[in-house]
Order: C-alpha cells, then sequence, then structure tokens
C-alpha cells in the first residue's frame, strides 16, 4: 500500500543523490525555471535569493523573471508567486538541415552540406542587383522567382538601410554570400562560450539563415561542376551568363544588413530564458536608436528560425515576447518548425498572435538538383517526378490548441541554394526547414520597410500575410498547410500602396478547455473515434488526409490497418526508383511542435496493419500522404479501432495542486524482472492549456530516475531489474494552468499492479 510522505523527504533524498542525467527538466544546482511576475522585481529577487536561489535574467518588456531555485524550494516560491506562475525554462534544440530522404530506403549519398565548391565569385552591388533582376530575372530561379520579389529589385529595392536581426547560432565569418559586403554590421554572443558570436567555429546555421536575407553575391562554376551540371540538366534558366556557368545566389532583401544574436552554442540548445533575452536585446537596441542613444540600431525585422514546444499556445511567454516585437514596431517572423506532416504540429514562438509564421515549400527543380547532387545524375533524375510544388513533407501544420489557423505564409524551405554549412568558406550548400522558409519572409519585410518607410510593423505583417498567392501550390494544399499562401512581395508592396492596410492585429478570440471543440470550432477538421473507415481518394503527390483520433484514457491499444492502396498509374509510369506509394505517419496526442514530430509511425507503404500500444491520450493524428516522389494519384482506406483496459488499473489516485510534490514509497522485492511506474492526468494533451507533471523516481541507492520526467502523457519510467528495497516515487505538478490536476499512478511489477 502506497501512502503520502512530506515534502521533507525528497528534499533529502534529492540532497544525497547523484545530478547525473538530470538533463533539461533538473539539475543537482536546482531547477531552472521562468517566473511570472509584475514589476518591480525587488522583493521577488530577495526571495529567490533567500531560498538559496539565483536571478539569471530580469527582463524588462514582459513581466517575468529566469531564475535557478532549489527543488525544495519550489513549494515556498510558488505559495509566494500564485498558481502556473513558474514555468520550465526549457532549452530549444539547435535548429539543423532536415534529413529529406528521412526514411526511404535503397539509396545512399551525401547529404547537401558540402554540394560543391565555386571557381569565383563576385560580390553584387545594387546596380548588379537591378541589372540582374532587369535582365535576367531567371537568376532567382534557384531560391526565390516565385516570391516575387524581383519587381521590387529592378526599382532600386533591395533593403537598403534596413536591418534584419537574426536570432540563431552567431556567424561563420569568411562566407562571401554575406562577408563580401558587409552584410553583417552586427554580432553579439549571448552564450558565452570562448567562440564568441563571429567564429568559424560556430554552427552554420545562423550564417546560412543570414544569406536567405542578404546574399548578393554571383558564383561561377568549371563545366565540370557537379553541381552546375545538375542545375543545367533541371534548370537551365538559372545562369546569368551566356556560358551557363554563372549562378546568383541572392536574398530576398540582397543589400539589407543582418544584426546576429547568438544564442546556440556550436553543439547543444539554448534555454527559453536566453533566447528571450535576445528578443529584449533586439527591442533594447530599437528603442537606444528611438531615443539618440549612442549604439542603437534600427531594428526593423526579428528573423528566428527556432522553436519548441508550448502547453499554452499563443499565451506562454515566449509568445508574449514575440507579441512585444510588434508593439515596438519591429516585424516578427518565425519559422513554423519541421514536425510535419500531421497537423497540430505547430511550435512556440510560431504560435505568438503576432507572428508572421512561415512553413515550407517544395519547388521540384530544387530537390532535383539536391538528388542529382546525392545520388548521381541519372538516379537524381527519376526521385521527383512531380513537377508541381508543394507543401514540404516536414512543413509543421495548423491548426494550434486553441484553434487558430497557422501557417501564415510558406515559401521555399526545401534544398535552398545557401552557404554557411559547408567545410570551407567556398562551400555551396542546399539546406532544408522552415529554418530557411523564415528568413525568405523575413526578406520581403525588409523590402517592403524600404519601400514604405511609414508603414507600421502590424501592416507590413497584415499586407504580406494577406497576399499570399494560395494558387502556387499543386499538391492540394489547404491553409492549413501553407496558410494564405506562397509570399508575394509585389503584391504586398501594391496592397501596400492602397493605403488600406490595417494597423491593428487580428483578436485572439474565445477558446475551449477542449482541443476537439476548438479544433472543430474552427476548421474542417473532425474528430473521430470509436471504429472508423476513411477513404482517401486520388491524393495528389504531397498531398494528404489527416484523421484526428480520440485516444481515451486507459486505451491499451490502437488497431491500424491501411488497405485498398491503389496508384492511379501502372508501375511503368510510376517512381522508378520507390514505385508510388503512401507516406503513412501515425503523430501521438501532442499538440504541438516536437522536434521532427513525436511520429510512432513514419513509413512509406502500400498497405498492412499496425498496433499501436499504450497510446498518448488525447487527439492521435493518423495521416495518409500521397509520397512526394509519387508520380502520379494514389487511393486508400484506413480503418482504426481501440482496445480499452476493461477495467482501468491504478495504484493510487488523487488531485496535485500546481508545483505540489507527492512522495510514495514503492517496496521492490528481490527478483522482478521488470518494474513499471506509470502516471496520468486529466489535462492532458487534449487539453489547452495542459498540464505538465512529471513522474520523478529515486532507488534504494539515492540515485534519481528522470525519465519520467519529460513531455510525455502518461509518463511511463520502466526499470528492468530494479534494485530491490524502498524506491521513491515522486509525483510533481510542475505546471498546473488551473491549479489542481487529477492524476493516477499505476505501478506494476511484472505487469501485476500494485494496489
Amino acid at each position: 500500500m502506497l501512502r503520502r510522505k512530506l515534502l521533507w523527504v525528497i528534499v533529502l533524498s534529492l540532497g544525497a543523490a547523484s545530478g547525473a542525467g538530470v538533463g533539461a527538466q533538473s539539475g543537482s544546482s536546482g531547477e531552472k525555471v521562468i517566473i511570472r511576475a509584475a514589476k518591480p522585481y525587488g522583493a521577488l529577487v530577495s526571495r529567490v535569493q533567500a531560498l538559496g536561489g539565483t536571478v539569471t535574467y530580469q527582463y524588462k518588456y514582459i513581466d517575468a523573471i529566469a531564475a535557478v531555485v532549489p527543488g525544495n524550494a519550489m513549494g515556498s516560491l510558488k505559495g509566494y508567486v500564485g498558481t502556473a506562475a513558474i514555468t520550465k525554462d526549457e532549452e530549444i534544440a539547435l535548429p539543423r538541415s532536415v534529413d529529406t530522404h528521412r526514411g526511404k530506403g535503397g539509396l545512399s549519398g551525401a547529404d547537401g552540406k558540402n554540394v560543391d565548391v565555386a571557381a569565383e565569385y563576385k560580390a553584387m552591388t545594387a546596380s548588379d542587383v537591378a541589372a540582374q533582376a532587369t535582365a535576367s530575372p531567371n537568376g532567382y530561379l534557384l531560391n526565390g522567382v516565385i516570391a516575387n520579389v524581383m519587381p521590387l529589385h529592378t526599382l532600386g529595392i533591395a533593403g537598403q538601410g534596413i536591418v534584419v536581426a537574426v536570432i540563431d547560432s552567431g556567424i561563420r565569418p569568411g562566407f562571401p554570400h554575406i562577408s563580401s559586403d558587409g552584410s553583417v554590421i552586427g554580432c553579439e554572443d549571448l552564450v558565452g562560450d570562448a567562440l564568441g558570436c563571429s567564429n568559424f567555429g560556430n554552427d552554420g546555421h545562423g550564417t546560412f539563415v543570414a544569406g536567405m536575407i542578404s546574399a548578393n553575391v554571383a558564383f561561377t562554376f568549371s563545366t565540370a561542376s557537379v553541381f552546375r551540371n545538375a542545375v543545367l540538366a533541371e534548370c537551365p534558366s538559372c545562369f546569368s551568363n551566356a556560358a551557363n556557368t554563372t549562378i546568383p545566389m541572392l536574398g530576398t532583401a540582397p543589400l539589407s544588413s543582418i544584426y546576429a544574436l547568438r544564442v546556440f552554442p556550436a553543439t547543444g540548445g539554448a534555454p527559453n530564458s536566453r533566447i528571450l533575452a535576445a528578443v529584449e536585446r533586439a527591442i533594447e537596441l530599437r528603442e537606444m536608436f528611438n531615443n539618440g542613444t549612442p549604439g542603437g540600431v534600427k531594428v526593423g525585422v526579428v528573423n528566428m528560425s527556432l522553436g519548441g514546444s508550448t502547453t499554452f499556445a499563443g499565451r506562454d511567454l515566449f509568445d508574449t515576447m514575440v507579441d512585444q516585437l510588434i508593439a515596438h514596431d519591429i516585424v516578427p517572423v518565425i519559422a513554423a518548425g519541421n514536425a510535419g506532416p500531421s497537423s497540430l504540429t505547430m511550435g512556440s514562438p510560431a504560435s505568438a498572435f503576432s507572428a508572421i509564421t512561415v512553413g515550407a515549400a517544395s519547388l521540384p527543380h530544387n530537390e532535383r538538383i539536391l538528388r542529382r547532387n546525392q545520388f548521381g545524375q541519372i538516379v537524381g533524375s527519376l526521385y521527383r517526378p512531380f513537377l508541381g510544388a508543394q507543401t514540404s513533407f516536414f512543413s509543421s501544420r495548423g491548426p494550434n490548441a486553441d484553434g487558430r489557423p497557422d501557417p501564415d505564409v510558406i515559401a521555399n524551405g526545401f534544398a535552398c541554394y545557401g552557404q554557411g554549412l559547408g567545410a570551407t568558406t567556398g562551400s555551396i550548400s542546399l539546406g532544408s526547414g522552415t529554418s530557411f522558409a523564415s528568413p525568405s519572409v523575413a526578406g520581403v519585410a525588409a523590402l517592403l520597410r524600404q519601400a514604405f518607410p511609414t508603414a507600421t510593423a502590424r501592416q507590413i505583417r497584415n499586407a504580406i500575410i494577406a497576399t499570399g498567392n494560395p494558387n502556387v501550390l499543386s499538391d492540394g494544399s489547404t491553409y492549413l498547410d501553407q496558410g494564405h499562401g506562397y509570399v508575394d512581395g509585389l503584391a504586398a508592396a501594391n496592397l501596400l500602396a492602397t493605403g488600406t492596410v490595417p494597423d491593428t492585429l487580428p483578436a485572439p478570440g474565445n477558446y475551449s478547455a477542449d482541443v476537439k471543440v476548438n479544433v472543430e470550432q474552427n476548421t474542417f477538421l473532425n474528430v473521430r473515434n470509436g471504429f472508423i473507415n476513411e477513404h482517401a481518394s486520388n491524393l495528389l503527390p504531397g498531398q494528404r488526409n489527416d484523421v484526428l483520433y480520440r485516444v481515451q484514457p486507459n486505451t491499451r491499444q490502437v488497431l491500424i490497418v491501411l488497405h485498398g492502396v491503389t496508384p492511379s498509374l501502372p508501375p511503368a509510369q510510376q517512381n522508378q526508383l520507390f514505385g508510388d506509394d503512401i507516406l503513412l505517419t501515425v503523430h501521438t496526442a501532442k499538440t504541438s511542435s516536437i522536434g521532427e514530430g513525436d511520429y510512432r509511425v513514419f513509413a512509406f507503404t502500400l498497405g498492412g496493419a499496425l498496433v499501436i500500444n499504450d497510446p498518448e491520450p488525447g487527439l492521435m493524428r493518423i495521416t495518409i500522404n500521397g509520397d512526394w516522389t509519387n508520380a502520379g494519384t494514389i487511393s486508400a482506406d484506413l480503418s482504426v479501432q481501440s482496445l480499452t483496459e476493461p477495467i482501468p488499473q491504478f495504484t493510487t489516485q488523487g488531485k496535485l495542486d500546481d508545483q505540489e510534490f507527492l512522495v510514495f514509497p514503492v517496496q521492490i522485492p528481490a527478483g522482478v524482472a521488470q518494474a513499471e511506474f506509470r502516471l496520468s492526468w486529466l489535462e492532458d494533451w487534449g487539453s489547452y492549456p495542459s498540464s505538465d507533471i512529471d513522474l520523478i523516481l529515486i532507488n534504494p541507492a539515492n540515485a534519481l530516475n528522470f525519465s519520467g520526467a519529460t513531455e510525455n502523457s502518461p509518463e511511463v519510467a520502466a526499470i528492468a531489474n530494479p534494485l530491490p528495497g524502498t524506491w521513491l516515487a515522486i509525483v510533481n505538478g510542475f505546471q498546473i494552468h488551473a491549479g489542481s490536476d487529477k492524476y493516477e499512478l499505476r505501478v506494476s511489477l511484472d505487469g501485476k499492479v500494485l494496489k
């Protein structure tokens, strides 16, 4: 039988135990947290220090501080600041170029980091850019022609005088796409390691991102270049000289300036608190400029090609800080995330009300050039037979958990032509991700800021979103895939010229505590349950049919059968490498961007049966995708049903308050082969906002186990051959927005549930 212990039990145990393996959740020195509190902070700072904690940031533009607080002080601190005021200072992973070959077998080849090395290069001046746009607009075909910025460039509008702050991994100096004309006018380091903001040892993500905004160089390749010959085969108009050897690399705002704010180290992630501090710095620089303070910078646009999960989309601190950007007349442009193709995979800060949230498109010639470089000219040409533009399979999709649609617009994010990822400064790379779609739109915002200097950040934002072109993509993408459509620089400028663009943001709207209600009231999606049959007819390459399936608590298994898979084309006309098939994905109930998605299944298939054991309660997404490499349409049938436990079994249950610790001793005898601790709660991912409840174990030798302190629901910790003796199971209500939640803890030894 289990019984509650007092909080001091955990305090003593934690003090004696090692902090190894704690990760982002905790540490031997305490919990990294962000605390919402009204200014002035003096009394709160004193309280944190009196409890043995350290304050790391005091924010100016939002009401919050960041701190490291001893675990035994959390309850006392919660009593001081109130319910749901304390959140984890989660770590956001260092963004990476997406593996676009993901899951496809039978081929091996290089990634896109070192595609080729140019023989020579030439920086492009303002007159060069205007001439390029006028005389040889096809030079934009590799990245930006569909964004329709060339007409602005011909008028001399190329971003001159506009500063775009890039919050990312800093700069790798020497890459000519941004160094040849001094695009980077400032670089500040918030990491505090030995590398600093500008160092070749930095991760190249931020350098590539900066180039998507401000690259302005023409590269010349030898006639023997693999890359040049791939471009010649797939995009013969992409050259700007008669010899077909020079390929311009142009950002959407090629003459804009970059102010880099480094938040990511060379390896590893960045805590939310540091990224929040970088956003504050961008605002501070703008305020200093406005006030005539030395060192001020007129930041007009901020790009953040980064993000993480959120339990309260649009209303958490990260999103609130983004809203402060636009309140200070700075346009915030945010990558949607790479957790697609399922719905409900938007992350934060892309979920902010005021952001321009950008998804990733896939242009056929870009992918075909990449594949020729990866797998050889002949094999690569067969990889992508469908020549229509698509939403990239990895692009995160809406809606948010409160029902708001996202993304807002889309831009190419598949095999983007750039620099910064390669081994040398001459390296040409092809990078993929919403990370590289977002800065293209940030560049469009910079053009509009130059062309319409009296327009506010809200008006720039609204014009870009309102004029997205929904007719560019050819894969049946809906507004949950591409938002208003492909970004259109000229159309946005023409709209601004009318003087009719509103200077207000859309109202956030009301929301339900039930994600199902939010989704069904605000989108065309319906949530299903029980036994269902779904027919997906004539899916285009890259098109998806998303089934939102309600997994009830105590569901033991979800059974999925994909059958009747029927390609429209005969085998000889299908993709000659893979055939035409279905990309079947099964996403857990998590309603936020988790890395590249929290998929239980990600498989290319012609049908079969799947069993999902112990699924998360909430809204599972089962997505039938026409494989983006298909040559023709494809149809399929899907059957889904659930098996639930006849009588829910648990060891103990009760109510848990925000920041409360409940500690239960569990006696494990010698000879047990497997112990499983399972913690579930009512306000799971099917609720908005959802609770964040952790399960921490301490074994008889005082060693900590945090495998149940994640973002999973339920939290599960399985221990093979557990040490015999008294274990402590600690239930921690780390963040419960409603103030309290109901929980169930189930402990089983070799399959038998303890009572």
